[in-house]
């Protein structure tokens, strides 16, 4: 019996596990990628609201103490 030597996939071939996915554009990127983020206060919680760069479109709001950018 050969036993088969296990590679990991190429880095382009898997998205990353924090890779967020415009719905209306199709845009993907990592969550720290070029996401647009802006820092609001809304019932005196700080947030984090990542937008899509190409089309506009919010994809989350996330705690800003969660935010990566």
């Amino acid at each position: 019996m050969t036993r088969t030597e296990r590679r990991p996939p190429p880095d382009d071939a898997t998205p990353r596990k924090a890779t967020l996915y415009c719905p209306d554009c199709g845009h993907e990127s990592a969550i720290d990628g070029d996401w647009r983020v802006e820092h609001t206060t809304v019932d005196d919680r700080d947030r984090a609201v990542y937008s899509c760069p190409v089309c506009g479109t919010v994809i989350t709001r996330r705690p800003a103490r969660l935010a990566l950018a």
